[in-house]
């Protein structure tokens, strides 16, 4: 037996729907069957009391899943998305609940009890002007109809659809613009046939006698149930005038691609006049012909046609982007043409292209750019900024900025975010940044605040550059300043020093000549002697003032040792240091003997003053090779139990003008030590240890330790050097 499908209930008045759809609905549930409603409040409402009357209980149905009511547009908003019908929400929403009904039927021991449906959907999507999503809720229903078998009637208004001389009015816009719905009393196959599943069939539209007697009634006639709330009618030219002067771009093409009608929209849109856009093959005004014939391919084929973008030429030679939602009208299976809505999104196109400029010139730039929204979040992050900080994008987006920044300057951030919030730009701000290795690095930044399209901030953009080489090259550049500025000071020291220098020089070589000086006088002088020779070297060769002509000599270790020792024996003595020396008797080298007494002096300068009372100061030697070069020599190690060297000091130790001494240092010792050493193919290493305060920690104690390595000097880059007496 077949079913009822998809029909059209056109209606003039309130009274007349619900009586009519009552008896429909009551005809099904009386012969055991099922229901559901999806219709406004109101026709809920009337419905439900216009069915108590005739005796059912429906709320005893419901309990059995024969009854099922939904309010029309909250239904609709369940599976419209973005204005557009979802299928796969309505065959969930709808379909779902058609199921239901089933099973309820089926437990009544056949399926082939009639299920009856009412929907207002279609009728409230039309009201709001959204044909084409009507069109489409209509072919979600057939489609649900190839699989399910229902009796589904749509209520229409009339006052929807013009009335012909002929009095087929709703008949011929069905007809005309609805080809998947049949008008009331014009039925679609619904029922699996010969075991088979089929499609709904289509049959050409019919109005019953009373269906045309009811549109061809005079107004007053028409409104007889409902006088005191007459509803308007819409004749065919006023509904043509509406699609005509609609707010978005229409035009119909025919099989071939000629476009057969267009309202006045698309052709300002255009700027065409009618005569030069319609009657003209659709693909002549598209800047890209195969994207044009693969659309009208589609449409042919009874596809439907989603956000199909294409550029289009303008009366004026311009061209402007669109996009193209189209779907074809096919009566009894046969295509007669394809309506299209055509919307401008040139300018949306235009803010796209710039968007992915914007974006390439933000991945490909030198520089980290990373935005943060009002509370520091991280919104983006660019392959720079994965570069210099280290972490990728995915680690940190979503996460606080504050990742990124030192603990002690996390209040910086709370002033930089009031700042943008008050819509202050700020520029070239320099800090210190932290990457995901835990290494500090000078950056630069300039803070811009986002704006969204009302004006509102609502984020900040950053800019962020290393300068933590330009900060190192700064440095070097004072440095080197300063050098310079030491040089001619120590040019003028040097020239006045001379003089009184020489004079002491000779008053001590006079003193020595005085056969009444003991011997222990003697010796001290030969010692005061020696050491303001060294004085004199030493100012001459730190400034490079002159060319050092002397040439190494083979210095007896231990002795060259002692003699500074004893230079330090009252410092010593003062502070109780227990100095311990372990050095060979015989281990000599070729050497510089000033150079060789500076360098040394200089490390127990810093040992003893790195130390406490009674500390312990160890000297050691021995003969070694270069570990990289091979070159001999002799390893020297000074070691003291003194405070330590914390890390980040230690890493500067050998920079000129870095001291830890404050007034009293010049921060010169171990740069110039450094330099003697490297320039005669020697090295020094330093290692040192800061004593903990956790009584847990298996080393206690603390010290430095300074190895020295001082090469052989015998073959000098001037020639093979004639040796001297050890010293």
């Amino acid at each position: 037996m077949a079913r009822d499908g998809p029909t059209a209930h056109f209606y003039s008045s309130d009274g007349q729907l619900v009586t009519e759809t009552a008896q429909r609905i009551g005809a099904a549930l009386s012969a055991g069957g099922a229901a559901i409603v999806i219709a406004t409040p109101a026709h809920r409402q009337a419905l439900e009391e216009r069915l108590a009357l005739h005796g059912f209980d429906l709320t005893q149905l419901t309990k059995q899943n024969r009854w099922i009511t939904l309010d029309a547009a909250q239904t609709l908003a369940a599976f419209m998305m973005e204005g557009w019908p979802d299928a796969r929400r309505f065959a969930s929403a709808i379909g779902g609940a058609l199921d239901t009904l089933a099973a309820a039927v089926a437990n009544a021991g056949t399926e082939r009890l009639p299920i009856a449906a009412f929907c207002e959907m279609v009728a409230l999507l039309w009201e709001e002007g959204k044909t084409g999503a009507a069109i489409r809720v209509e072919e979600l229903w057939n489609e649900l109809a190839a699989a399910r078998s229902f009796q589904l009637s749509c209520g229409w208004p009339v006052r929807f659809f013009p009335r012909d001389g002929d009095g087929v009015g709703p008949a011929r816009v069905c007809s005309e613009q609805h080809p998947t719905v049949s008008v009331y009393g014009c039925n679609t196959v619904s029922e699996p046939e010969s075991g088979r599943d089929t499609p709904p069939r289509p049959f050409k539209a019919e109005v019953r006698k009373e269906e045309r007697q009811q549109a061809e009634a005079p107004e007053a006639e028409i409104h007889r149930d409902n006088k005191t709330q007459p509803m308007p009618r819409a004749g065919e030219g006023e509904l043509r005038d509406y699609l005509n002067e609609a707010a978005v771009g229409m035009h119909w093409l025919a099989a071939d691609g000629t476009i057969i009608w267009a309202n006045r929209t698309v052709l300002h849109l255009l700027g065409y006049e009618y005569d030069q856009f319609v009657g003209h093959p659709f693909a002549a005004f598209v800047e890209d012909p195969a994207a044009a014939e693969e659309m009208l391919r589609r449409i042919r084929a009874a596809e439907n046609v989603r956000s199909c973008e294409l550029r289009f030429r303008c009366g004026d030679g311009t061209l402007r982007w669109v996009r193209i939602e189209g779907n074809p009208w096919l009566q009894d299976g046969t295509f007669l043409h394809a309506r299209c809505i055509v919307l401008d999104i040139t300018e949306k196109r235009r803010a796209d292209e710039a968007q992915m400029k914007l974006a390439a010139i933000v991945e490909s730039s030198d520089d980290a750019i990373v935005s943060k929204d009002l509370r520091g979040i991280v919104t983006s992050w660019n392959a720079a900024a994965e570069r210099i900080l280290g972490w990728k994008a995915e680690e940190i987006i979503g996460r606080p900025i504050t990742m990124v920044i030192p603990p002690e300057l996390q209040s910086d951030e709370v002033e930089i975010l009031r700042r943008i919030q008050a819509g202050e730009r700020i520029e070239h701000f320099e800090t210190v940044r932290i990457t995901k290795s835990g290494e500090r690095i000078d950056v630069s930044l300039t803070i811009s605040p986002v704006r969204d399209a009302q004006g509102t901030i609502v984020g900040a953009a950053k800019i962020l550059r290393d300068v933590t080489l330009q900060k190192k090259l700064e440095g070097a550049l004072r440095t080197t300043e300063r050098l310079a500025a030491v040089g001619r000071l120590a040019a003028t020291v040097a020239h006045e020093i001379n003089n009184p220098l020489e004079a002491v020089t000779n008053l001590i070589y006079l003193a020595r000549q005085d056969p009444t000086v003991s011997e222990a006088t003697r010796k001290c002088l030969i010692a005061a002697d020696e050491e303001l020779q060294r004085v004199s070297h030493i100012a001459r060769q730190t400034l490079g003032f002159y060319r050092d002509t002397t040439f190494p000599v083979q210095v007896s270790i231990a002795r060259a040792v002692g003699e500074i020792l004893g230079i330090y024996e009252r410092r010593f003595r003062n502070k109780q240091f227990d100095v311990r020396k372990d050095i060979p008797a015989g281990l000599t080298l070729c050497v510089l003997q000033g150079q060789f007494k500076q360098i040394l002096s200089n490390l127990l300068s810093n040992a003893i003053d790195a130390s406490g009372r009674g500390s312990r100061l160890d000297i050691r030697a021995w003969a070694a090779h270069h570990p990289i070069t091979g070159v001999e020599g002799i390893r020297l190690v000074v070691a003291d139990r003194g405070a330590g060297i914390p890390e980040d000091i230690r890493r500067r130790i050998f920079m000129p003008f870095f001291t830890t001494k404050k007034d009293v240092g010049t921060g010169l010792g171990l740069w110039i030590v450094r330099d003697l050493l490297v320039r005669k193919g020697g090295s020094i290493l330093c290692r040192s240890k800061v004593a903990s305060n956790d009584p847990a920690t298996e080393k206690p104690g603390s010290g430095t330790v300074m190895m020295v390595f001082l090469a052989n000097q015998e073959h000098a880059e001037q020639g093979e050097v004639k040796h001297q007496p050890a010293a």
